[in-house]
Formats: C-alpha cells, sequence, structure tokens
C-alpha cells in the first residue's frame, strides 16, 4: 500500500476547495452547524444538571429540618416537658414559615391510645418535601417510643 504524504494530501484539498466556490461554501456551513450544536448540547446540558442539584440541594433541607424538628420534640418528651395529650386537639403545635421559602408544621395526632407526631418540612416554595413520623405511648408527661 503505498503511502500518502500528509502534506501532499493538505495541498490537494487546498486546490479543490480553491478551484469550486461552492465546495468552500458548503464546508464553512457544515462547520457552522456542528460548532452551534455543540454550544446548543452543551448548554442544555448543563441546564439540566443545575436543575437537578437544585432540586437534591431542597430535598436535602427538607430532610434536615424535618429530622432536626422531630429530634428536638422527641428530646423533649424524654425530658417530660411535653403533654401530647393536650397538644392532640390542638392542631398543629409548631408551624413556622418564617423560613426563606421554607415551612415546618408539626402536629399530634392520637390513634389506637398512642399518639403520633408528624413533622412535615418543605423547602424551596414547595418543591421539596420530607414527613417525619414517629409514634408514642403514654400518658401525662411520661411517654415512650414505640
Amino acid at each position: 500500500m503505498k503511502k500518502i504524504e500528509k502534506t501532499s494530501l493538505i495541498k490537494r484539498t487546498t486546490g479543490i476547495l480553491r478551484s469550486n466556490d461552492g465546495t468552500s461554501l458548503i464546508l464553512v456551513a457544515i462547520i457552522a452547524i456542528l460548532v452551534i450544536s455543540a454550544v446548543v448540547v452543551l448548554h442544555v446540558t448543563t441546564s439540566s444538571l443545575w436543575a437537578s442539584a437544585d432540586l437534591q440541594k431542597y430535598q436535602d433541607q427538607a430532610y434536615v429540618m424535618a429530622n432536626s424538628m422531630g429530634d428536638s420534640i422527641d428530646d423533649l418528651i424524654a425530658q417530660n416537658k411535653l403533654d401530647l395529650a393536650s397538644l392532640s386537639s390542638s392542631g398543629p403545635f409548631i408551624n413556622d414559615s418564617t423560613l426563606p421559602a421554607s415551612s415546618v408544621v408539626a402536629k399530634v395526632e392520637a390513634s389506637n391510645g398512642n399518639y403520633v407526631v408528624t413533622v412535615t418540612a418543605t423547602a424551596g416554595n414547595g418543591k421539596a418535601e420530607y414527613v417525619y413520623t414517629a409514634t408514642y405511648n403514654g400518658s401525662g408527661l411520661s411517654y415512650s417510643r414505640v
């Protein structure tokens, strides 16, 4: 097989492009289409990655808020500082919507002799929500987690 020299191939291609004006125009148009397509694909890819990252951030934020509030309520119950029976009839006993683009709501419901504490946290103006639940049994100020 005959080895083709690089310089002779470039010279031949240059000669074809110089002699045919239409061929040059088509080549430039194809290169422009490829560059524009690459830019569009890159833009769409980065946009979707940023959207996924934002959603994950909101989901993590809602998870941390709900678990943190749930753990704080659990500590108050363990220290006998919270009466679940009196809170079960009053609706939400924590309703904090002062956080920027987020809110936390905690309520107690009586169910079959047990008390279910539900903490619902939303983040990112409702884009993500996490619900923390814990069940307790007892009366007065003495409750144990079921």
